[in-house]
């Protein structure tokens, strides 16, 4: 085969490694990413000089060593959407239909089953990309994940838009 090969991005290329552990970093996990989500996170690895593997050890060994308090507490999140006036009516009309007071607690009573669900779902088609961890890190991990009730693909991908996007704020 004498295909025209792609140049291959290193972001940590002359930077300084991630910290040596007592073992290899022979195990790893997975993050499913979209297209965009993965163009963000590695301008954001090159900008810092790391590994894509890296960032995503660093964010979730992060997450799991620092203690935070249970979140149970209830947050009010708003949505705004943009209706027709025929579109709002029948909004209107099924959430008298479902007995419902007001249209919050329809899109409350329509979204809280997928929520409760064990695992998430989607239809996206995800870039996949490996983070290395070695044995210790990796238990660490793997138990704060299932604490969460979360698979790791879709953990670390969540606390990945969240760096992204906190970088995105401060620039």
């Amino acid at each position: 085969m004498s295909g025209a090969k792609k140049r291959v991005i290193r972001p940590n290329l002359g930077s300084a490694l991630r910290p040596k552990t007592n073992a290899p970093r022979k195990h790893f996990l997975t993050v499913d990413l979209t297209k965009e989500e993965h163009q963000q996170i590695l301008q954001r690895c090159l900008a810092h000089g790391i590994s894509l593997s890296q960032f995503f050890a660093d964010l979730v060994l992060a997450d799991a060593t620092n203690s935070k308090p249970e979140r149970k507490q209830k947050m009010v999140v708003k949505f705004e959407l943009e209706l027709t006036a025929d579109e709002y009516d029948k909004l209107e009309m099924l959430a008298r239909v479902h007995e419902k007071s007001d249209l919050n607690e329809l899109v409350y009573d329509l979204l809280m089953p997928n929520l409760e669900l064990e695992r998430l779902h989607s239809p996206m088609d995800p870039i996949t990309v490996r983070y290395y961890l070695s044995k210790e890190e990796h238990d660490i991990v793997t138990r704060h994940v299932a604490s969460k009730g979360f698979s790791a693909c879709n953990y670390t991908a969540m606390l990945a838009r969240k760096a992204v996007l906190q970088n995105k704020k401060r620039k």
